[in-house]
């Protein structure tokens, strides 16, 4: 990730272009390093243009009339978002870590912009299934499992079976995702570490200990897959 700092005032609600200007890197691309907690662009606004996800890690995400949250989606590096086929957002985009995002101007090639619907919509449809029909420790293993491919360390480790990943969504972050309680997740995610499936030590640093395992619980077909 870019070392680069961010005023610890900078607004977390305000629109981009009203927290810090983009700095200009090319001519089809502004890019700009947000701070945690950062609203991107807000659901039911005017939609402007498109994002790239450098670094870091985004929420997509709809909120009901009394505040309660759900996270649609949870985007890794190389990801775009911001797409939309009406006049405004449907979602709202927040940063949970520090992250790099580039704003694309109207020239995003269309196969580009094709290929990342589709896949937005394989996910979304793999959340639907997650939602309506898996366990609470389906939920959870699948959600480690789609977190450990979007976000894997680079291990020099002789044990390749073992992936170690940086878990930047907070307990109550999965919980809007996954549509359980703060301590449904920590229950599961406790489960899987005292059946050797996982280990933590810190919050944020997760890793797989038996892949195959957690594929199984999760009930997924493939090691990385959407959801």
């Amino acid at each position: 990730m870019l070392n680069i700092s961010v005023p610890k005032d900078a607004a977390h609600v305000a629109p981009p272009e009203l927290v810090m200007p983009f700095s200009r890197q090319a001519r089809s691309t502004q890019s700009r390093i947000i701070s945690p907690g950062t609203t991107i662009y807000f659901e039911g606004f005017r939609r402007s243009s498109a994002y790239r996800l450098v670094d870091g890690c985004v929420a997509i995400s709809q909120a009901l009339r009394d505040g309660r949250r759900q996270i649609v989606d949870i985007l890794g590096p190389g990801r775009l978002f911001g797409l939309s086929l009406g006049d405004s957002h449907p979602c709202s985009a927040e940063s949970l870590t520090y992250s790099h995002i580039e704003q694309l101007d109207e020239n995003l090639e269309p196969a580009e912009a094709q290929q990342e619907i589709h896949l937005m919509l394989r996910r979304a449809q793999a959340h639907a299934t997650l939602l309506g029909r898996k366990t609470a420790m389906e939920k959870v293993s699948s959600a480690v499992l789609d977190l450990s491919c979007q976000f894997a360390r680079t291990s020099r480790s002789p044990k390749r079976r073992r992936v170690t990943f940086t878990l930047y969504l907070t307990r109550a972050d999965l919980a809007d995702w996954l549509g359980l309680t703060v301590e449904t997740v920590s229950r599961c995610l406790n489960q899987l570490k005292r059946g050797g499936v996982i280990d933590f030590d810190h919050p944020e640093i997760v890793t797989i200990l038996d892949r195959e395992a957690l594929m199984e619980i999760a009930d997924v077909g493939s090691t990385c897959r959407s959801m």
